[in-house]
């Protein structure tokens, strides 16, 4: 049945490490010294996300290399540290026409069905990796905003995964269409992208953030009752060093006055949330690479 871990922290403080390449990156020294350097800031869990590409007729093309050990890897050391994984696999559809994950859509039953196959096939190897090497969390799939339109073949997927995989399971809707989402009822958590707009304030205070973040958070607790209390995950959460770091945390700008000053702030109110909302179970930053020599 594969490692039994510890039992999962009260509440994931994790970091996702990302990587410039298909992730060879998480297999060499300064993965190692990545964990350990996180674990000393206080996280207590991390992720990372195994690529595989999208083809425009919905085929989804891996490959394995060297064992997975990029994966394996980085979750045994992991393990030795304490620290509990979030296993995130990602589509990588650079060089597509699709521009981001919430841009994958077909045209015809048949390119849907051929994403759908391929995707089971990846996913439930992605989840047997993961129950081999103790993930505490595996992420099913994250932004896809068409795809999440067929909730019937997710709890195919999802049931395929269960099948292999005997740790909690999540799934990352992003912060503006995860009610939308019809399958939570199969999953652990409630997973999301938090990148929810906090106030168009300029400048904003931390007054102006943390009010903001209590509407919201209200509105997720509401959500979380009427599913059965289930709690929340945020899959995702950052902010880039931006004067609007508050009202588009999506944004990839950077820069702009105080922009060091409000992400900062951004994130010290978010990281708050959990001492008084009980339904949060987890928060995963974006994100953290390992500082390979060039």
């Amino acid at each position: 049945a594969g490692l039994v871990w510890a039992e999962p922290p009260q509440f994931f403080k994790g970091v996702i490490i990302s990587s410039h390449t298909w992730g060879r990156e998480w297999q060499s020294p300064e993965m190692a010294q990545t964990l350990d350097e996180l674990k000393s800031l206080g996280a207590n869990s991390v992720a990372i996300h195994p690529y595989a590409r999208i083809a425009e007729d919905g085929h989804v093309l891996f490959r394995t290399i060297d064992d997975n050990r990029y994966i394996t890897q980085p979750l045994d050391w992991a393990h030795e540290r304490g620290l509990s994984v979030m296993m995130i696999p990602h589509i990588a559809y650079w060089g597509t026409k699709f521009l981001w994950r919430g841009e994958i859509n077909f045209a015809t039953p048949a390119e849907w069905d051929n994403f759908f196959n391929d995707y089971e096939t990846w996913i439930v190897e992605m989840a047997r990796i993961s129950q081999a090497h103790g993930a505490a969390i595996f992420c099913v799939g994250l932004e896809f905003s068409y795809a999440e339109k067929f909730p019937e073949r997710w709890l195919k997927i999802i049931a395929a995964v269960r099948a292999v995989y005997f740790g909690k399971l999540t799934y990352g809707g992003n912060w503006n269409e995860f009610e939308n989402i019809k399958f939570w009822d199969a999953l652990d958590y409630i997973g999301v992208l938090a990148y929810f707009p906090l106030t168009k304030t300029p400048n904003p205070s931390r007054a102006d953030i943390a009010a903001a973040w209590e509407k919201r958070a209200a509105e997720l607790e509401q959500f979380s009752k009427r599913n059965g209390n289930k709690k929340f995950i945020f899959v995702e959460l950052g902010y880039n060093e931006s004067a609007k770091a508050a009202a588009e945390p999506w944004s990839f700008k950077t820069g702009g006055e105080n922009a060091a000053e409000i992400q900062a702030c951004c994130l010290d109110v978010a990281l708050d949330l959990p001492k008084t909302h009980p339904f949060l179970a987890g928060i995963f930053l974006w994100k953290w690479f390992p500082e390979l020599p060039s």
